[in-house]
């Protein structure tokens, strides 16, 4: 039988490790034949490593998302947009409930850290794009996670699926629009 922390691993890594330094904090004091602190760290540190690498994901989406919007350069759009969906895969395995909570209360701060790279990718061809970037965030975690920029550039995966080809893992159709969404985790 599973225990709840058993569970809690297996549904929120993020939380897990958080949970678990935390009891080895309060529970082994004392017992020096274990090293209770660095070892609560590094459990932590797994957990903050996850959330750090989803963080910067969506840093890189909204930056991406940003060019797309704003930029008049058209030769790195399908470059973006592939990063995009790129971005959304990576996101996929390492998100969980408590990660995407906490991102979508840090959206303001992941926004700001995004304008800058997205500023900063677009100094040498377009130096006057931060003029044009908002100066807060316009993009909510729907339109990050969900907003098809496949189907913007005219790329229509029902086509592949019909063709005989695959499309990729964790594409598929809302409401007649084609969107990237989990397949293997609830509440994204």
């Amino acid at each position: 039988m599973a225990t709840k922390a058993a569970d809690l691993y297996d549904e929120d890594f993020y939380a897990w490790t958080q949970q678990q330094a935390e009891v080895l904090r309060t529970h082994f004091q004392g017992d020096n034949r274990l090293d209770v602190e660095h070892l609560a760290e590094e459990v932590e540190d797994l957990g903050k490593s996850e959330l750090q690498a989803v963080e910067s994901f969506i840093e890189h989406i909204i930056a991406h998302l940003l060019k797309l919007d704003y930029s008049g350069q058209a030769p790195p759009r399908p470059h973006w947009r592939a990063e995009i969906v790129n971005f959304r895969q990576n996101i996929d395995r390492k998100i969980s409930p408590s990660i995407r909570r906490k991102v979508v209360r840090e959206l303001d701060e992941l926004y700001r850290r995004a304008r800058q790279t997205a500023a900063v990718g677009a100094l040498v061809h377009e130096p006057d794009l931060i003029r044009r970037l908002p100066k807060s965030c316009p993009y909510d975690w729907d339109t990050i996670w969900h907003r098809d920029v496949l189907a913007e550039a005219g790329v229509d995966l029902a086509d592949s699926e019909s063709s005989g080809r695959r499309p990729p893992s964790g594409a598929t159709s809302v409401g007649g629009k084609r969107v990237l969404v989990s397949r293997s985790r609830k509440n994204k």
